[in-house]
């Protein structure tokens, strides 16, 4: 039992020793820091409930697109025409359903002067049933503004309430304007909503229109579209694969059906998946955090290694006043209370920093992952937090409490005041010394290679050039209220309104070249990398006697001024002429990646690509170098091609300003409207920044992993000092006899080095057989794993060099003074 005079006793010691009490309480506070930081992220994602009611009945369904081979084309797709002929007749296992689609070009308020961007969502009244969409004022969609209805009402989210219509309850009931196109508002959410991330966590919707209003709600039969989702509650959860064996079958058919008299598409197939909604929104995000998770594991038991031995000399040193107390008749029990209570005052100042770090932790995880890890919004102290924070301190009290217990001798304590202090109640043996050495290495070796290996490859990456230019390049989103052709006029005619806007755009261009800011300016569909990491996309055939063979790639629909603005380089051929601008010619530039698709010697420029279908031949004029941005599409660098097209619903312009420039929206809209009152900028995105953006989820794992690695060895480096110093004060007059007999200190210093190697290779060899059977266990598994060589030679190359110097320093106030003094024990 504690007392309380245990309590201040224990207090007024750690006073004497504040730097013990210091190292103890900063080490086990920033392990301990980390270690509650990462519970409570991966408890976010893995298991916290979700804001909504039944969240487990809750699920998104949507379709593998699959090749006439059976293989992949897009993993996460919608047929929009399939799904709007079932969504009147819903599976009898829902009780609910919505289709939800967004806006992935750029939209503005146009009843607004300044014309401010927004994201919008389209959806139907079922996604506000279903995650309880709450309201500051007005109404949710109603039965009547379902699919089919087009009516032309809006729900505004409560930030764009309040920043652009200045909190007024009266907006409710006007009509704001996106596009060519009034909507009446009819509801204003709350600031409470938390929506369901279904298109990444870095997206917010400002606003949400009638699903009838979103792009491609009209699509043709065959088609498919990546920026649409079906959403769903089940009756019951455990009826999932139930639901979705129901309607595999009859996506799959009517798919069939609606592509059959589509030469290029006939054979291909839709393969309907339905997941639950959390699995959905985390992704494979689980993956990066549960290796942070371990890797704070792995941290805090290198520091619970360098706090036993902290722990167990403080005991020994402490030997006397325990002789003292056992000679006055403390009983064991009595000597277990006054540890327990030092333990209790080091452990709750450690929780109270541990606190501080994972409140740190939390601000830099919001800072630099808000975009790629999901729900970072609700981190903080919670129950289930710290409950096990707790825990966890109560089981490292525990271990530390019957580690020391079982050092203490009480018998020879008794005896040690008549044999005048020279007994040993207290003193950690040899074997504990090196076993604490090892486990040290072996940890700290553990943690070292795993995280130099994820390092290096992060920082590989990172060095890369990406193929392209991004200083002073930007990328300047369109809102377009050009009235979208309906899809049953001629294809000609379509085609005339999209050529119009495009010679429309290359005025703007020509307008804006003369701008003092900009160097240069080109119209494309996309930039090399787009703010919202999507791309266009065009398929070919090699020729039309194989249509069966098709040719994907990242398609850019441009002018003559792309290729230089972003140095762009082509490795053969030549780029764009003006002439061939204007009149759109078949002719088209490639990258490597999809020549050496063409030809095993990528040598193509004179050969031709052909249309799916056969009926339009382009001349491959020029081969430009490969990009080197893998990004969440693919890993790898995909085929490429630059096309003279229209550039469709997704017309960007891209600027080179001149170094030290600058330009805003005002500038551009003035431009546009020399043209057109068509045109606004929507926003203007940095290239450089759209980089950043891809690259983030590498920037994220080099400061972590670079955490880590610094962490454990500055870890590593107090522990093994710690018990090197120990044991050398230990021998201290064994060592100054050696000395006083003529051992020289370099002889001393090579062979404590020895001594103090064998528990150190002893560690790396544990190290290195865990790492095999983890290497081993991840062989049978889906992640693939590309080892260095400097990932190993790094972390070993630091551990003995800690070895070597952690060996010297223990030492060196023994050494470096004449004999008398080690054996004075001065």
């Amino acid at each position: 039992m504690i007392s309380r005079r245990d309590f201040s006793t224990a207090l007024y010691r750690l006073s004497k020793a504040k730097g013990y009490a210091a190292t103890v309480v900063l080490t086990l506070g920033l392990a301990l820091g980390s270690l509650v930081a990462m519970f409570n992220l991966n408890y976010q994602i893995l298991a916290a409930p979700l804001p909504y009611a039944d969240e487990d009945q809750l699920m998104v369904g949507s379709t593998a697109w699959l090749e006439k081979d059976g293989s992949v084309m897009y993993p996460r797709v919608l047929p929009v025409s399939v799904f709007r002929q079932l969504y009147p007749k819903p599976s009898e296992h829902l009780s609910d359903q919505a289709l939800f689609s967004f806006s992935y070009v750029g939209m503005t308020l146009r009843d607004l002067a300044n014309s401010p961007q927004v994201q919008i969502a389209y959806t139907t009244p079922g996604y506000m049933r279903m995650y309880q969409m709450p309201l500051l004022h007005g109404r949710a969609f109603s039965a009547d503004e379902d699919v089919g209805s087009h009516q032309a009402v809006a729900v505004l989210s409560e930030k764009i309430w309040r920043e652009h219509y200045q909190a007024d309850p009266a907006t409710v009931g006007r009509t704001v304007q996106i596009g060519n196109q009034s909507f009446k508002v009819i509801g204003i959410t709350a600031a409470t909503f938390r929506e369901p991330a279904l298109t990444g966590p870095a997206r917010v919707n400002d606003i949400w229109l009638p699903w009838d209003y979103a792009p491609g709600a009209n699509a043709s039969p065959g088609d498919v579209s990546g920026a649409h989702f079906y959403l769903a509650k089940l009756k019951d959860a455990g009826a999932l694969q139930v639901f979705e064996q129901e309607l595999r079958p009859q996506i799959q058919q009517k798919f069939q059906e609606a592509v059959a008299a589509i030469p290029a598409q006939a054979g291909r197939t839709a393969r309907f998946h339905a997941e639950p909604l959390r699995q959905m929104m985390d992704g494979d995000s689980s993956k990066a955090t549960l290796s942070m998770l371990i890797g704070s594991v792995l941290l805090l038991l290198i520091a619970a290694a360098n706090i036993t031995n902290l722990l167990l000399s403080h005991a020994a040193r402490q030997q006397r006043s325990m002789s003292i107390q056992a000679a006055l008749g403390a009983q064991r029990h009595h000597l277990l209370g006054s540890v327990l209570a030092e333990l209790t005052w080091l452990l709750t100042a450690a929780l109270l920093v541990a606190f501080v770090v994972a409140e740190g932790a939390y601000a830099l995880l919001w800072a630099y992952a808000g975009t790629t890890l999901p729900r970072l919004t609700e981190l903080g102290m919670d129950w289930p937090t710290l409950a096990f924070a707790l825990l966890v301190s109560l089981l490292l009290a525990l271990g530390f409490a019957t580690l020391i217990s079982r050092q203490i001798n009480y018998q020879a304590l008794q005896q040690n005041l008549q044999s005048s202090g020279k007994g040993s109640g207290v003193q950690i043996s040899g074997r504990t010394r090196q076993l604490l050495i090892g486990a040290q290495v072996m940890l700290a070796g553990l943690l070292l290679i795993c995280s130099a290996q994820v390092l290096l490859q992060s920082l590989q990456q990172l060095r890369q050039h990406v193929g392209f230019t991004s200083t002073d390049r930007y990328q300047i989103t369109i809102d377009d209220m050009t009235p979208v052709p309906d899809a049953s006029l001629p294809l000609e005619q379509r085609r005339a309104v999209y050529r119009q806007q495009k010679d429309e755009l290359m005025q703007v261009r020509d307008i804006l070249q003369q701008h003092p800011a900009v160097q240069t300016a080109s119209v494309s569909n996309y930039p090399p990398i787009s703010f919202d990491g999507y791309y266009g996309s065009a398929s070919f055939i090699a020729s039309p006697d194989s249509p069966t063979q098709l040719l994907f790639s990242r398609a850019v629909y441009t002018d003559q001024f792309y290729l230089p603005l972003f140095d762009i380089k082509l490795v053969q051929g030549r780029n764009f002429t003006a002439q061939e601008i204007s009149s759109q010619a078949l002719v088209v530039i490639i990258n490597q990646a999809l020549a050496l698709q063409l030809r095993p010697d990528g040598n193509v420029v004179g050969q031709q690509l052909y249309s799916p279908d056969g009926s339009l031949a382009f001349e491959i004029i020029g081969v430009s170098l490969n990009h080197q941005l893998p990004d969440l599409w693919s890993p790898h660098e995909t085929g490429r091609s630059y096309l003279t097209r229209n550039l469709g619903t997704t017309a960007n312009l891209q600027l080179q300003l001149k170094p030290g420039m600058q330009i805003d929206k005002t500038a551009i809209n003035q431009a546009m409207a020399q043209v057109s009152a068509n045109y606004r900028a929507a926003n203007i995105y940095s290239i450089a920044d759209n980089i950043d953006k891809v690259r983030l989820r590498n920037y994220l794992t080099a400061a972590a992993t670079t955490t880590l690695v610094l962490l454990s060895f500055l870890l590593a480096a107090i522990g093994i000092y710690g018990v090197l110093s120990y044991s050398v004060q230990q021998r201290r007059f064994e060592l100054g006899v050696r000395m006083a007999i003529g051992a020289r200190p370099a002889t001393i210093l090579r062979q404590l080095l020895g001594e103090n190697l064998k528990p150190v290779c002893a560690g790396l060899v544990l190290a290195a057989l865990l790492l095999a059977i983890l290497w081993l266990g991840l062989r049978q598994t889906m992640f693939t794993v590309e080892l260095s060589a400097g990932g190993f030679a790094l972390p070993l190359t630091l551990i003995v060099l800690l070895t070597v110097l952690t060996s010297l320093l223990s030492v060196w106030g023994i050494i470096r003074k004449p004999a008398i003094y080690a054996l004075q024990g001065q």
